[in-house]
């Protein structure tokens, strides 16, 4: 008992702390755990640290191995509780010592925060002062960090894309330092072993490390999750969800012991219920989403917000009308013009499948040019069906007829397009039809031409978005009623 490992870092641990260790077990409220510290450090001789002795004034009865667990346990704490002041004690220690650290520290807070002038800012300074501190491996990951963030820190598409390459050859040199660093410190150990070689006449020799390694990297759990994080980004479907199955199954195994990456996998798996719910997989996607809902609530709340937008969004889409409703009435809300605009626009998708225009007229009123574009185009479509629903066909074809002028006739609105002229064949139609019990065949042959054309035509994506299978479901409805 006298040479147990949790004695001995009792000892060390109170040589070296004696007057902070007496505050922090004051300040810990672990009656037994600071009585057996006092006990053992207390201990005039050998004799006074005996296994049996100890039990028996810390719980007042005699050890027996029957009850030994109760030994055994309350080593385990104060061997904890320790540790735990050991780790603050050495935070403590190289926060006051070294700057780099407290930057590394900020911009992962700043991360969590997205407060990205901190980002930015704590960049700098580890890039700019990384060879004064030897922060190499603090300015590597602040880059990564950067890099993630580069999105809302350059919103402009342009300048970021020609900022990107500048940010790589920095990151190359960042790992090659720290290559360097690292091989330099094996260098003083393989010294060390070919000396003690030389004088003990071994020929055992080890030659030092002197160039950059360029053979294939080496794969581990975190390598393979970026490594398929990053192919889930090619176009092809079933590679996209073999890379996603690959890089979950690979955090899973972290996360199992370092919780930090907690947040890896939730991340990636809000990305793969999207990609099912661009793909038409609806059910699956909501799935996958709501198995993570619960911990975007309780730990991520930062990723709230693009969470919510994309499972509400692919709960219309899995015509869950009622529960996104719900949704957007008791679980999440939004101050951010462009989120919000996107939450209005399921709200009014639903009540139009439910063709419930009560509902869609208290929010028809939104100032909808207000919204950023392309968000002011969707919901102007719906406005326009909205008209459509009460039959007033002149205000809804003067809506979507300003939706059709040239100047939404580039970039990706051009694929939009083609469902605004079906709305408005739709509207000319149906106003001609008005008065009659049912369409002519030949307005009829005209819909289902023009719904056979587009989709053999259009990205398979585009079909998937929700204006478009609302007015496929219409003109579906209309032509039923021939």
């Amino acid at each position: 008992m006298i040479l147990h490992p949790v004695i001995e870092l009792v000892k060390l641990t109170e040589e070296n702390y004696s007057k902070e260790l007496n505050s922090y077990f004051s300040t810990i409220k672990k009656v037994r755990t600071t009585k057996l510290f006092k006990l053992i450090v207390g201990a005039k001789n050998d004799e006074q640290l005996q296994k049996e002795l100890l039990f028996k004034k810390l719980f007042g009865k005699s050890y027996s191995e029957k009850n030994d667990y109760l030994w055994r346990n309350e080593l385990r704490l104060l061997k904890e509780a320790l540790e735990i002041f050991l780790i603050q004690k050495e935070h403590e220690h190289i926060v006051k010592n070294n700057e780099a650290y407290n930057n590394w520290l900020l911009i992962q807070a700043y991360d969590k925060m997205k407060y990205l002038h901190g980002i930015t800012e704590q960049y700098e300074n580890l890039i700019t002062e990384q060879h004064e501190y030897a922060s190499y491996n603090f300015a590597l990951d602040a880059q990564l960090i950067l890099l993630q963030n580069l999105h809302h820190i350059t919103p402009d598409v342009a300048k970021r894309i020609d900022a990107f390459p500048e940010y790589i050859e920095t990151w190359k040199t960042l790992l090659k330092d720290n290559y360097a660093v690292a091989c330099s410190r094996m260098n003083l150990s393989i010294a060390q072993i070919n000396w003690l070689c030389y004088a003990h006449k071994k020929e055992n020799i080890t030659q030092p490390i002197e160039v950059y390694f360029t053979g294939k990297l080496n794969e581990n759990n975190l390598s393979v999750f970026y490594n398929n994080y990053a192919k889930s980004y090619y176009p092809e479907l079933n590679l996209k969800l073999e890379s996603f199955d690959k890089a979950i199954a690979a955090i899973e195994k972290i996360i199992q012991k370092n919780t930090l990456y907690n947040e890896q996998s939730v991340v990636i798996q809000m990305a793969l219920g999207k990609e099912y719910s661009a793909n038409g997989h609806f059910a699956k996607a909501h799935e996958i989403l709501s198995k993570v809902k619960l911990s975007i609530d309780k730990d991520f709340p930062k990723h709230r917000t693009v969470f919510y937008v994309n499972y509400v969004t692919n709960l219309v889409k899995n015509k869950m009308y009622k529960e996104a409703l719900r949704v957007l009435e008791h679980d999440f809300s939004t101050d951010n013009l462009l989120y919000k605009n996107m939450l209005l626009q399921s709200r009014l998708l639903c009540y139009l499948y439910l063709k419930d225009t009560n509902n869609l007229s208290k929010y028809i009123s939104y100032d909808l040019d207000s919204a950023p574009f392309p968000q002011n185009y969707m919901l102007k479509v719906i406005k326009s069906a909205y008209f459509y629903l009460l039959q007033e066909y002149d205000t809804a074809l003067s809506i979507i007829n300003s939706l059709l002028q040239p100047k939404y006739a580039e970039g990706i609105m051009i694929f939009y397009q083609p469902i605004a002229l079906l709305y408005k064949k739709l509207y000319t139609i149906s106003q001609k039809n008005l008065l009659q019990k049912r369409m002519s065949e030949k307005d009829i042959s005209t819909l289902q031409k023009m719904i056979v054309d587009f989709e053999s035509d259009c990205d398979p994506e585009i079909k998937l978005v929700s204006i478009y299978t609302w007015l496929k479901i219409e003109i579906e409805s209309n032509i039923s009623k021939k």
